[in-house]
């Protein structure tokens, strides 16, 4: 039972580690082509609300990835252990 709620567990890391790379990779290069040429000029403009823009994309990123992820881990019926 140890052994196979072990492969379970790595098996689930690897498929949320690959998923999570994807919609990284994918969210990074919209971001640099739609948000890339705006947010250079607002740093040279006003970089303390280039500051504040910055954290609230880091932010939103971070919440959107988790309930992207989630909701695709629960679609491929991969099993919490918690």
């Amino acid at each position: 039972m140890k052994s196979k709620t072990r492969r379970l567990l790595i098996r689930n890391f690897l498929v949320e580690l690959l998923v999570y790379a994807i919609l990284l990779v994918v969210y990074f290069l919209l971001v640099l082509r739609f948000l890339g040429a705006p947010l250079n000029q607002l740093f040279h403009l006003n970089p303390v609300v280039y500051a504040g823009a910055s954290l609230l994309l880091i932010v939103v990123q971070g919440v959107a990835l988790e309930w992207i992820t989630s909701f695709l881990v629960s679609r491929l019926g991969l099993e919490k252990l918690e």
